[in-house]
Parts: structure tokens; C-alpha cells; sequence
């Protein structure tokens, strides 16, 4: 593929597109989608050729801006997307000096999904791993649905790619020995379920009637609140941070963890990265926040993050569910 423009039909109308508009081309991998159930995704990717920093354009494909030496950013420092029944936001915070969680939101026929990553601060070039895990995630798990793949299988068949291509990440002489790794978590909306998949401590929640958090932390603390057990190597300290499970060329467990359900009244989900839920992880005070538009609901909690404290990189993404009827809890 040239850059992300379709062989056939040029470059999309906006740059964040991952899928032409004419044939469904997904522009990440080739690969034609279904024409029967038109598909389209968005990405918090950075797309200009400029340094974020000085704003000197890039000459070549380097991963450094020739001009002040600064490390080519994946990520845009703040990132908006829309699709109506979808929507996310991520933020570089006040203490980061780039952006390594990735969004990605979409939307396949009537079904909506997203994907939000947070790339491990502590491996190097994280934000490859997380902008290569979010979007092979998500139009892995598109095209799937647009095949007729039910969601849960949908998810585990997106989550597979996305581990693949946090390892592909690792490639190049600067991987060291904390090859680039981030966290993983999907979400699916159909018209009678609502389906997520994770890997790692970036978190799933319902937020309707009776909200909750549907994921369980992939640390040593989230292990050990939810009543498992740890590994024997690691420390079982009950208020460790530490991750057992993630995505990259260092991990070997990349099955994601799927959970479906069925709510008999509408709601929204929401997919975060710890940027967000550090600083508010109650599922009713989550709720409580979430009324509006939904790109205003993401950027409202990207706002909370903030005014926390922003230490992290934010990652939000919020989904919409009207039941068609008939569902049960």
C-alpha cells in the first residue's frame, strides 16, 4: 500500500480514514472488505509529515525529525473522533512529552466497535506497539463482523492481530530489551448485546442501568481484588500496578478475555486507558459523568483526567446501545 491511499481510488476525504469510502478498501492491510456491509474506521494516528515539536517537515521515513532530533510521534498529542454512535478522544496529558495510547473507532453496517491501547512507558517505542495493536485490532474485527463473524469470536480474531502486530513493533535495531508492548481493550455494540475483550489494565464499563466495570485488571492488584491468584514470580502485593498480561514481542499469553452481555435497556460503554481511570474508576460516577453527545461525554472525561492531573496519557472511547427489544440482562 502507498501511505493510505486505495490503488484504485486515491487517498480518503480525511486522513485519519483507515478504509476508503468508494470500495471498503482497508487501507492498512489491502484488503477488500465485504461490499454487502459497508465498513469505516477512524484512527487517533498522527497524519501530517511535520515534527509536532518544531514543525520542520520530514524528509524521509526516519523515526527522528532531522531538524531538532526529536523522535517522530505516531500519536497526535490530541485526537478527536466521530462516528456519531462512536466516538473517542485521546491526550498526551501534562507529563508525558508524547502520546503512546492509540484510539480507534469504527463502525461495520449497523454494528458499532472501538479499540483503545495504552502503550507500556516502561518498554521502548511503545506507541508502535499501541498504534499497530489498535488498528490491526480493529479492522481485523470489522472485517470479521462484516463476514458474519458473531462478536465474541469477532473479538478474540481482532485481538489475535493486534498481538501480531505489537510484536511486528518490535522489528528494528532500537527494541533493546524492552521491545515495544501496550495494553488492549475492544468493545462491540450490536443491537441486542454488547461484547469486550481485553488484554492488560485498560478497562471496559457499562454505564446504564446498574453500571459496572466488565473488565478485571491484568495486575497484580486487579488479580488479586478480584480473588485469583498471581504468578509465584511476581509480588503479591495486593496494591501492585504491575502487568501479568500484555501485548508484545515479550508476552505469550495474548488471548483475550471476552465478556458479553445483554442489557434490557439502552446505555453507553466505555473503553479507557488507566490515564482516565486512575482518576475516576467508579462505574456510577462514570455514569454520572456520561449524558450528552457522545464525543462530548469523551471529551468531558478526558477533561476529569486532566484537571486530576494528567499524568498519564488519556485514552476514551464511548459507544452507544439501544436494544431493539426483546433483550434480557
Amino acid at each position: 500500500m502507498n501511505g493510505n491511499a486505495c490503488p484504485e481510488h486515491g487517498p480518503p476525504s480525511e486522513p485519519e480514514h483507515r478504509f476508503c469510502e468508494v470500495c471498503g478498501r482497508n487501507l492498512v492491510t489491502g484488503e477488500l472488505a465485504s461490499l454487502s456491509v459497508p465498513t469505516i474506521w477512524l484512527s487517533s494516528r498522527a497524519a501530517g509529515a511535520s515534527c509536532a515539536a518544531c514543525g520542520a517537515a520530514y524528509v524521509d521515513e526516519d523515526a527522528y525529525c532531522d531538524h531538532c532530533g526529536r523522535r517522530r510521534s505516531i500519536g497526535r498529542d490530541h485526537a478527536e473522533l466521530d462516528l456519531g454512535t462512536v466516538a473517542g478522544v485521546t491526550d498526551r496529558g501534562l507529563r508525558r512529552r508524547r502520546n503512546e495510547d492509540a484510539v480507534a473507532v469504527g463502525r461495520a453496517g449497523s454494528v458499532n466497535a472501538a479499540v483503545v491501547c495504552d502503550g507500556v512507558s516502561t518498554s521502548t517505542r511503545s506507541d508502535a506497539a499501541a498504534y499497530g495493536a489498535a488498528e490491526a485490532g480493529l479492522g481485523t474485527l470489522l472485517a470479521a463482523l462484516a463476514r458474519g463473524v458473531d462478536p465474541p469470536k469477532a473479538t478474540v480474531e481482532g485481538a489475535r492481530a493486534a498481538a501480531a502486530a505489537a510484536r511486528a513493533a518490535a522489528a528494528g535495531p532500537d527494541a533493546g530489551d524492552t521491545p515495544p508492548s501496550c495494553t488492549y481493550v475492544s468493545g462491540i455494540v450490536t443491537a441486542d448485546a454488547v461484547t469486550v475483550g481485553w488484554i492488560g489494565d485498560s478497562r471496559a464499563y457499562w454505564l446504564g442501568p446498574d453500571p459496572s466495570c466488565l473488565t478485571v485488571d491484568d495486575s497484580v492488584a486487579g488479580q488479586l481484588a478480584a480473588g485469583r491468584s498471581v504468578p509465584a514470580t511476581l509480588d503479591a502485593d495486593p496494591g501492585s500496578r504491575a502487568l501479568i498480561r500484555w501485548l508484545g514481542a515479550d508476552s505469550d499469553d495474548v488471548e483475550a478475555q471476552v465478556v458479553s452481555l445483554r442489557p434490557a435497556a439502552p446505555g453507553r460503554v466505555l473503553l479507557c486507558s488507566d490515564g482516565l481511570h486512575h482518576y475516576l474508576s467508579d462505574p456510577s460516577a462514570l455514569a454520572a459523568a456520561s449524558s450528552g453527545r457522545l464525543i462530548d461525554v469523551a471529551r468531558h472525561l478526558t477533561t476529569v483526567a486532566l484537571d486530576g492531573g494528567g499524568h498519564d496519557n488519556i485514552a476514551v472511547a464511548v459507544l452507544s446501545y439501544s436494544p431493539s427489544g426483546g433483550s434480557v440482562p
